[in-house]
């Protein structure tokens, strides 16, 4: 009988593979966090995606978690070809660059102004939340939520922007359209308040876990607006009050 790696795993690369999708209630459940993590290590090295970045984010429990983001990077103006039949939510964020590695430390915690150093850019970015689990919003246990890495489909890096913002999330608005007709439009807040908050909980994790925090790859450190929900698809105008703002299509 396949094991629990062994049935998510087939299931989530061929859906990859096939652009379809998976009835999560098909699926085991990973027993805890940390298997579903090494699960999630599994499906991305079993269809060949690269460990171009990471999405943070803190579990209800404490624990750092994380998705791979293999890309695809797009730029503003460019496309996003998502699934027949998936449901696409989008996400306004702070993206960052590392520009050095950061190396697992055990016992020795990176501070914030640390980590910070360690990143040489910061930019306006969106990530595109695209499930290979069907009906997941809200209905999916977070081990089995790890294994599709959070529901990564893809990310916009938009405009550079100063370090500082970082520190200054108060003040700031955002602003989703989608073809012209307004479906997102409120103050940014971010879940965990600082959006350092679980980019440092990763850096500070026990284990290895997915691998090692690689000079060149992204970071992104939370969504400032939850996962809006797309209600069709089109032409999206993202804005990140006073800041900037990005433009592209969802196909």
């Amino acid at each position: 009988m396949p094991t629990t790696a062994e049935t998510i795993r087939e299931a989530l690369v061929a859906a990859r593979a096939g652009r379809g999708l998976v009835d999560p209630a098909s699926l085991p459940v990973p027993a805890s966090l940390s298997e579903g993590l090494a699960i999630q290590r599994e499906v991305s090295r079993a269809a060949g995606l690269q460990d171009l970045g990471w999405k943070v984010a803190i579990a209800e429990d404490g624990t750092p978690i994380a998705g791979l983001m293999p890309g695809p990077w797009l730029a503003a103006g460019e496309t996003y070809e998502g699934a027949p039949g998936a449901e696409l939510r989008v996400e306004i964020e702070l993206c960052l660059r590392l520009s050095r590695d950061v190396p697992l430390r055990p016992g020795q915690p990176y501070s914030r102004s640390e980590l910070l150093a360690c990143c040489d850019k910061a930019f306006l970015g969106i990530e595109i939340v695209e499930s290979r689990l069907s009906d997941w919003f809200g209905k999916v246990p977070m081990p089995l939520w790890l294994t599709d890495a959070m529901g990564h489909g893809g990310y916009l890096i938009g405009q550079e922007l100063e370090m500082a913002v970082l520190d200054q999330i108060a003040g700031l608005h955002c602003f989703i359209a989608l073809n012209g007709a307004t479906i997102y439009d409120q103050p940014a807040v971010h879940a965990n308040g600082d959006p350092m908050a679980p980019f440092l909980a990763w850096a500070n994790r026990r284990e290895e876990g997915l691998g090692p925090l690689k000079a060149g790859q992204f970071v992104t450190t939370g969504s400032l607006c939850g996962g809006v929900l797309s209600p069709g698809k089109g032409e999206v105008l993202c804005r990140l009050s006073p800041l900037g703002e990005l433009s592209f299509t969802l196909r």
